[in-house]
């Protein structure tokens, strides 16, 4: 199982990704925000002033206040010691395999 905090970047990405309707570079961003991923409060605040940044620096759209507020509620509300009902499915799929 991985780390709370990888499960919260994983988590961040995908809706980042959403959110713009393009895929970010992880890579990239897991270098923005290192040591910022301790909780969803610094990730929250990530999303204000430097996730702006990051965006011009990696050519990315802006994100609407809508957005970027929308970002902030699924990254509180995010509980990395739960499977998401993506990763409840997967496992399902995976157990009904022909193996």
């Amino acid at each position: 199982m991985l780390s709370h905090e990888r499960r919260r970047f994983d988590h961040f990405a995908i809706e980042l990704s959403l959110a713009l309707g393009a895929r970010v570079p992880r890579q990239a961003l897991w270098s923005a925000l290192a040591g910022r991923l301790a909780g969803a409060r610094e990730l929250a605040r990530f999303c204000d002033a430097p996730l702006d940044d990051w965006l011009r620096s990696q050519r990315l759209g802006p994100l609407s206040a809508r957005r970027r507020a929308q970002i902030q509620r699924e990254v509180a509300r995010f509980d990395p010691a739960r499977r998401t009902p993506d990763e409840v499915i997967g496992a399902l799929f995976a157990s009904a395999e022909p193996g």
